[in-house]
């Protein structure tokens, strides 16, 4: 359920960011080059932040959010957000990758830049962003158990200090001292 939800945030604020670079980008339709740059600079720095870093960075905007930092909802903030930025990138390559003849055809037929975006740039992109929602789905796949394993942790132990985070990131148990599980020699059983 977490992934079906995140991924759909990610594709329903992914295109819109993709579009808005495209036209805004050198040799678009809308001219608004400081604007594309600031986003362009976020999407970039939310995709090379290492998504472990952006959870932990997340837990009070999460917290903020919801209401909690554990369950399934307060898995679906970091996870979208991290997986907004990734599939607008991919979505705003294939959108890129459009022939400028056919965007001038629709301007030289009078068609307004909703109706190119509408009518033009996504009809046609439509393989590229069905082939980045594919992979944005995976990748979200891909961080799910990280996200289940602090938000276990947090909520196993509310209040812990940052040693506890750490176990809980490293897959040991935050809440016991000892996690590991000792064997003695006696209780082997023999092979």
């Amino acid at each position: 359920m977490m992934v079906g939800i995140s991924a759909l945030i990610a594709l329903a604020a992914g295109i819109p960011l993709a579009v808005f670079l495209v036209l805004s980008g050198p040799g678009g339709l809308i001219h608004a080059p400081r604007a594309n740059r600031v986003l362009a600079a976020l999407i970039n720095g939310f995709r090379a932040t290492p998504f472990i870093v952006l959870l932990v960075a997340l837990l009070p905007f999460t917290r903020f959010v919801t209401g909690t930092t554990i369950g399934v909802w307060a898995a679906v903030v970091p996870l979208s957000i991290s997986a907004t930025p990734f599939f607008a990138r991919i979505a705003e390559v294939s959108l890129r990758e459009i022939d400028s003849g056919l965007i001038e055809a629709a301007q030289a037929i009078g068609c307004r830049r909703w109706h190119i975006v509408r009518h033009v740039l996504l009809p046609e992109a439509m393989p590229g962003i069905v082939g980045g929602f594919t992979i944005t789905i995976a990748f979200v796949t891909r961080n799910s158990p990280s996200t289940r394993r602090i938000a276990t942790a947090n909520g196993c132990c509310r209040g812990m200090s940052s040693t506890g985070l750490s176990r809980a990131v490293s897959g040991a148990s935050p809440c016991r001292r000892n996690s590991a599980v000792r064997v003695s020699p006696m209780s082997r059983s023999p092979r």
